[in-house]
């Protein structure tokens, strides 16, 4: 008995042995398996942009879709305030080699001529200028964007430095239709039915028009589409030539009718006390119904409808005379530029090629509220195919975009623009001519 209790013992202990011995061997096949299967290393790509949160959020989710065809990269995707703080930490991380792609906010613009001796150079070029940007002349990707959108909006020097994702309308006016509706309105096309629409709406004690005077900056886009229509009888590039060359001035009569029109939309026909409402403000007023109209550009169509989701809205050029409004003032707006001197070059240019996909360009392009720049990309937005993207042979670019600048040419001028909220009351000029008179002081004192 004692034999067979040993022999049955012996043999459990075996099988627990072998159990053993085979489980290591498989653990030792396993580790040998993941020794020899190489690691990913992730290596990561510095991009910076700005606070907005429609274009954010859809930057993310191409971000998350990139990592995950390419694990390994990883994108650190940093944003800062617009403009003035977007443009500081942009040189400061240029400078350092501490960003590998951005975007600015236009495409290439203003480049000095050989009729503007002395120009203010742009930043953009500025950089190219000093190897900074990447050249991406022959990029497979820059086939997927129209000839067009390179050529104005991408190219300096016949090399293809930026990639437009898309343009945009700002010469324009968003309104309420149930406003108009109520109130037996039209959309106006002449400056006189836009008046008489301002009188109208008053009359029944409606707050015409919202102005985002807080940040400054939002004023000047009505006045991009008054300056296309009254600058030189319409004609701004040869305003702009003129002012270089002597035979037109930031006091002429078409210039100063521009800062009087404006002025009187801030006078009389815009939210109180406008000066103090921020530029995200706009969407939450305009969708309560605060006011009738804002001036804003089609990129904040996404923001209103989430402020109000039902409200039934559209949008139309600002008339500037008699003749019938027949521009929109607008732009190539987000233009994708790649750094030379990143740590990841290569990871960037990955990424461009990525975004550049048909099918991402047409998620972001939807999610931007942009006219799109690849001809196979469609608009999916009631309004902007409605009532902008009819505009989009007439768009025209604003004068910011074609001013080629001074440098030091002072406050009044600042930015490429004409800064109507110097206009009193809440400026230092009491009148239109006054402040008109001032800019062509400064831009003959900035004379080179």
């Amino acid at each position: 008995m004692f034999r067979k209790i040993f022999a049955l013992s012996l043999a459990a202990t075996m099988l627990i042995v072998l159990a053993a011995c085979n489980g290591a061997d498989n653990e030792k096949a396993a580790s040998s398996e993941s020794a020899t299967k190489p690691s990913v290393k992730v290596t990561e790509i510095q991009m910076l942009h700005w606070n907005q949160a429609n274009i954010n959020a859809v930057i993310d989710e191409i971000n998350a879709e990139f990592q995950k065809e390419f694990p390994q990269y990883k994108i650190v995707y940093t944003k800062t305030e617009p403009d003035g703080q977007f443009k500081t930490a942009l040189r400061a991380r240029l400078l350092a080699g501490d960003v590998d792609i951005f975007p600015d906010l236009s495409g290439v613009r203003n480049s000095p001529k050989d009729w503007t001796p002395g120009g203010t150079v742009p930043y953009w070029q500025e950089y190219i200028d000093n190897g900074l940007i990447a050249d991406l002349t022959g990029q497979p990707f820059i086939s997927n964007y129209t000839e067009t959108a390179i050529r104005d909006g991408g190219t300096y020097n016949d090399k293809v430095y930026g990639i437009p994702a898309g343009s945009v309308a700002m010469g324009g006016l968003f309104y309420n239709k149930k406003i108009f509706s109520d109130n037996g309105l039209k959309v106006p096309t002449t400056w006189s039915e836009f008046t008489a629409v301002c009188e109208a709406l008053l009359a029944k004690k409606i707050v015409p028009i919202g102005l985002a005077g807080k940040d400054v900056w939002p004023l000047k886009l009505p006045v991009f589409n008054l300056q296309a229509q009254l600058y030189a009888g319409g004609d701004q590039s040869a305003f702009h030539e003129g002012t270089w060359k002597g035979t037109h001035k930031y006091n002429d009569p078409d210039a100063v009718e521009v800062l009087e029109k404006m002025k009187l939309i801030q006078d009389k026909y815009s939210i109180p006390n406008f000066t103090g409402v921020g530029y995200t403000d706009l969407p939450v007023i305009f969708g309560s119904g605060q006011v009738a109209m804002i001036a804003d550009g089609s990129w904040d169509i996404s923001s209103i409808e989430a402020a109000n989701p039902k409200l039934d809205f559209g949008y139309f050029p600002l008339p500037a005379n008699e003749k019938p409004v027949d521009v929109m003032a607008g732009k190539y707006d987000m233009t994708w530029f790649v750094a030379d001197k990143g740590h990841n070059k290569e990871g960037a240019l990955k990424w461009l090629e990525f975004f550049s996909r048909p099918e991402h360009y047409q998620k972001f392009v939807s999610a931007a509220g942009f006219l799109p720049t690849q001809a196979s990309a469609k608009t999916d937005n009631k309004v902007l195919n409605e009532d902008i993207v009819p505009w989009a042979t007439k768009l025209t670019p604003a004068y910011e975009i074609v001013m080629v600048n001074r440098p030091n040419i002072g406050e009044t001028l600042a930015a490429e623009g004409v800064h109507t909220e110097l206009l009193a009351p809440g400026g230092p000029f009491k009148s239109a001519q006054e402040l008109a008179d001032k800019q062509q002081e400064k831009w003959e004192a900035a004379k080179p």
